[in-house]
């Protein structure tokens, strides 16, 4: 066979991929992988589902999620690529765990995990944490075991290029410990012992959300309540094809003894340490502390409010969209609310300006072409629930 042709080796999944004249993408996908160590022999038998080509100046990609091929330009978003593919088809082979959208990093012994969120830094908070000494488990995915322990798969992080306005020392760290990069990401590979080895695990300690704030002048931690909310959160934006049921299952025994927080920040290494300052050392009793259940914010049954009263979104509420309901995290208590597409809509419009249960009534009504009376007497128990639990004031 053509000496071009290698297969490729790894632990947990064997023969799993095919290269065809692209040794450059062999050799920065093995430096992507410093935990998970990849072998090549020639290739033999049939391919493996998971195949790349070199084409021209770029390669083509094929596998079970790319039947019709993917065509990359570069080496690195190859290996970008493949990575993808291949820590996907890790947990089709090991359904016992399930496959965390998440950035973990150990301190004092238990995983501190970031949630994925759009563009809130968890990768470049993950190298942050690298830089300042501490043990990565991935920046993207992590596994989660029947009894609640993250396992490593051994990936180095990825930063996207530019960098974002970071400390020097991290910017620094970064370059340093450049792995394969193109014009869009670059690789940071961790010295010896900072990356977990493909299979290590560790059990969860905290499990912080995102918030990253321009304006922030120095890192924020706020702590949060555990609840119906934050699983949902996780259900919808957290794992890769589990199903929600399944993973509310796993989840809500975690979340009982999880540390749950917010970190609002700008400069990620100075959160890095913020973060780990607050976790070090108290991970077992953070972890063991009661904490109230938030549970779906319901107003007061049988009252209402002053219809022509304004109201505006209280000072310290926190707010997640997620599909089309609004997630609410009240900082001073932690606790977490949901509204449903309604309730939603009643909070986009308070943003807008202040406004009465009477306004809110007549716009909503037109929109839904609804009963005006019944919408308005409905806004008004919505808003009497959200006055109770402090996540709006009185205009005055």
């Amino acid at each position: 066979m053509d000496s071009n042709v290698e297969d490729a080796s790894l632990a947990g999944l064997g023969r799993c991929l095919r290269f065809t004249d692209a040794p450059k993408v062999a050799r920065d996908l093995a430096a992507a992988l410093p935990g998970w160590p990849l072998t090549l022999q020639p290739a033999a038998g049939p391919a493996p589902t998971i195949r790349l080509r070199g084409q021209g100046a770029g390669y083509c990609q094929h596998s079970p999620e790319l039947p019709e091929g993917l065509d990359l330009p570069t080496s690195a978003s190859a290996a970008c690529s493949l990575i993808a593919d291949l820590a996907g088809e890790f947990f089709v082979r090991h359904p016992e765990l399930i496959g965390l959208h998440c950035g973990s990093v150990e301190i004092d012994g238990r995983l501190a995990i970031f949630p994925e969120a759009h563009r809130a830094g968890k990768s470049t908070l993950t190298v942050a944490f690298a830089a300042a000494g501490y043990r990565v488990f991935g920046d993207d995915v992590l596994g989660l075991t029947p009894g609640g322990e993250g396992v490593a798969l051994g990936i180095a992080p990825r930063l996207r290029l530019p960098l974002p306005d970071v400390a020097p020392e991290l910017a620094a760290y970064a370059e340093r410990r450049a792995g394969p990069e193109d014009a869009r990401y670059r690789f940071v590979v961790p010295p010896t012992g900072r990356l977990a080895e493909h299979g290590e695990s560790r059990p969860l300690g905290a499990l912080v959300l995102l918030e990253r704030d321009a304006t922030a002048r120095e890192p924020e931690v706020l702590r949060l309540a555990p609840g119906e909310g934050l699983a949902q959160l996780l259900c919808q934006n957290f794992a890769y094809d589990t199903p929600g049921e399944a993973l509310l299952v796993r989840l809500l025994p975690l979340m009982e003894r999880l540390t749950c927080l917010l970190l609002r920040y700008r400069e990620p290494l100075a959160a890095a340490c913020r973060l780990a300052r607050e976790l070090e050392g108290v991970a077992d009793a953070m972890a063991g502390a009661a904490s109230p259940v938030a549970g779906r914010m319901a107003p007061r049954a049988g009252e209402s409010l002053d219809p022509d009263a304004r109201w505006r979104p209280a000072a310290g509420v926190r707010r997640y969209p997620l599909r089309d309901e609004l997630f609410l995290i009240h900082a001073p208590s932690g606790e977490i609310h949901r509204l449903n597409a309604t309730g939603r809509a009643v909070w986009t419009l308070l943003e807008s300006e202040a406004l009465s249960g009477e306004e809110l009534g007549e716009l909503l009504a037109e929109h839904f072409r609804k009963p005006r009376e019944a919408v308005t007497d409905d806004v008004c128990l919505l808003l009497a629930g959200l006055t109770d639990a402090g996540l709006i004031t009185s205009a005055g």
